[in-house]
């Protein structure tokens, strides 16, 4: 009864959102992102072989930073559209 009671006093899991990671490749480390939202297996990982480093902290930070622009051009589509659907945008003065 105990195990009821605490399993629905839970709080929701967290939303999936793609995670930087670090894989080992030979001497070299890759930046990946993780996305775990994708159902295949061989999907879930985006690797940048091509941006290999040598230092396990800069292929994270490269990951990062290519979420953070990902965003970041997502946020600008986004309010370009709602900029250009505005009832406003049509008119001209």
């Amino acid at each position: 009864m105990n195990q009821v009671a605490a399993a629905s006093n839970t709080s929701p899991a967290p939303p999936a959102r793609p995670k930087p990671i670090v894989q080992r490749a030979g001497a070299g480390f890759v930046p990946v992102i993780y996305h775990p939202e994708r159902a295949i297996e061989w999907l879930r990982f985006e690797r940048f072989l091509r941006k290999t480093k040598t230092d396990p902290q800069e292929a994270l930070a490269y990951a990062a930073r290519v979420l953070w622009y990902r965003q970041r051009r997502e946020a600008d589509k986004r309010r370009r559209l709602m900029a250009i659907s505005h009832p406003r945008f049509g008119r001209v003065a």
